[in-house]
């Protein structure tokens, strides 16, 4: 046998491992030295949340039965993490501690993958005990509880040795303990009460002194035992055990009303005294007169109360069904009313909006208007198109350069972009019809590039929303026969879009 040391066999250790093995030694003492020691405190809390984020898991498991169908796996993780609480508790979060939370986390994990392939084989018996438990079954019918609960740890044990033909065997014999457990804690839940009424009332000889209350206590708990049986909802046995309770303590108080009377406690005019009245209260009551000689007439008149007074309740019922009705006819009727006032409310927000919008435009145009001279230019309004006709942005013959004595006109057509910001600008050059087509076209052309590099330079608008067109002698707006028309087709048009209200 190899000798142990260190913990490897020595015969396995490699050559030179002693040495190297001083060696990491020294290094892990200089990065000891050199770095922070760790927070005690910090890392204890920090082990406590893994644990407490595993004993949640381990928890979730159980609630969802997985201590049942994977009951060797989880029983490991449980076993794990008590242990790795202790060592916490204790003090000592060591490499130990974080092996126990890894061989708890990995166990956990097996289950969980165990019980959701072994689900399919376990539907019926986990509805079953489902309803069990909603049953309060785990108190009410704790051996039956109990019971069930082993055959289906049973079944998971055969499920974790992969022996599917014993686990649907162990899953049928637990659903029918869980069924069982079901019907236990049901009895004793809504027939509990009922029982021992009946037991009080045969020991008070009820079912001869009272045969009719007894025997109908009876058919409601056999009602009741066939609806429990048949796991039939719970509203039914629930009615039905109220039922026999209520007709088991009739019976009984008959049964004791008739021994008092046997053994003379009470006598029977006495007896008659107090349903006489009890029969003038309810009579008070249905504002009815009694008659303490004829207590069937008595009733007759307290049934005619009673019946006018239901008569009335009817009519009453019937007008407030009507008023309800009229009330929802109003309530729509306002609301029709309220969304009308809506439509009106948003309607005029809108045309008051476009007025003033409309407004802010006028001042706006009068404003560009107000800035040029006759001489200089006119300001023309066509639907969406504002056209600035300037006369005084001349050029010398055949030149497109712009003299410097032209920059405060070009300032006020920049305060006129600026004016409305959102719109697309085109520059349009015009000549007379002097000189050749083609030549009065190329020449339009570069007065309007030259107007529009002028314009980019200064107005804080995107090249893209300004565009350079020349026109040539296309568009005369006076005669070219006069040297004062000449003088006015010769001109640049700053045509700006305007954008939508």
């Amino acid at each position: 046998m190899a000798v142990v040391r260190h913990g490897l066999p020595a015969r396995s250790r490699p050559r030179g491992w002693g040495r190297r093995r001083c060696g990491g030694l020294v290094e892990a003492a200089l990065v000891a030295f050199l770095l922070p020691c760790p927070d005690p405190a910090a890392a204890a809390q920090e082990g406590a949340g893994s644990l407490q984020t595993l004993e949640a898991r381990l928890d979730q498991a159980r609630e969802n039965a997985i201590h049942l169908l994977s009951p060797s796996s989880f029983g490991e993780a449980a076993d794990r993490l008590e242990d790795a609480s202790r060592r916490l508790r204790d003090g000592r979060r060591d490499a130990r501690f974080e092996e126990l939370l890894g061989e708890a986390a990995r166990s956990l994990e097996a289950a969980e993958r165990i019980a959701a392939a072994g689900r399919p084989h376990f539907r019926v018996v986990l509805a079953a005990r489902d309803e069990a438990r909603a049953s309060e079954a785990e108190t009410r019918a704790a051996e039956g509880w109990a019971r069930a609960e082993a055959e289906l740890e049973t079944a998971g044990r055969r499920l974790e040795r992969e022996d599917l033909e014993d686990v649907a065997v162990r899953a049928d014999r637990a659903t029918v303990l869980y069924r069982r457990a079901t019907r236990s804690a049901r009895r004793d839940q809504f027939l509990g009460a009922a029982i021992q009424a009946r037991a009080a009332a045969m020991n008070a000889g009820a079912s001869e002194l009272a045969p009719s209350a007894f025997a109908e206590g009876e058919a409601h708990l056999a009602g009741a035992e066939a609806e429990i049986d048949n796991l039939a909802p719970v509203e039914g046995p629930a009615r039905a055990g109220e039922a026999a309770f209520a007709a088991f303590s009739r019976a009984h108080r008959i049964a004791a009303l008739f021994d008092s009377v046997r053994r003379r406690e009470v006598t029977v005019e006495r007896l008659l005294d107090g349903h006489e009245a009890d029969l003038a209260r309810i009579a008070k009551a249905a504002d009815a007169e009694p008659l303490r000689s004829n207590a069937g007439e008595t009733t007759a008149r307290i049934e005619g109360a009673i019946a006018r007074l239901r008569a009335d309740n009817e009519r009453l019922s019937a007008e407030l069904a009507d008023e309800r009705a009229r009330t929802s006819e109003l309530g729509s009727r306002l609301a029709s009313l309220e969304d009308r006032l809506a439509e009106f409310e948003r309607r005029f927000t809108g045309a008051r909006d476009e007025l003033l919008a409309v407004r802010e435009r006028e001042a706006r145009l009068r404003e560009v208007q107000g800035l040029f001279t006759p001489a200089e230019g006119e300001v023309l309004l066509a639907g969406d198109r504002l056209v600035l006709r300037l006369f005084g942005l001349t050029f010398e013959p055949s030149r497109a350069e712009i003299d410097e004595a032209l920059y405060p006109l070009l300032t006020k057509v920049q305060r006129v972009i600026t004016t409305f910001p959102g719109a697309t600008v085109r520059i349009e050059g015009h000549t007379d019809s002097q000189g050749g087509t083609q030549g009065n076209q190329a020449l339009s052309q570069r007065r309007a590039i030259a107007v529009r590099e002028h314009l980019l330079a200064r107005v804080p608008i995107p090249s893209s929303r300004v565009e350079a067109t020349g026109v040539g002698e296309e568009r005369p707006i006076a005669s070219n026969e006069t040297e004062e028309g000449r003088a006015r087709n010769r001109r640049i048009e700053i045509v700006l879009t305007l954008p939508g209200n």
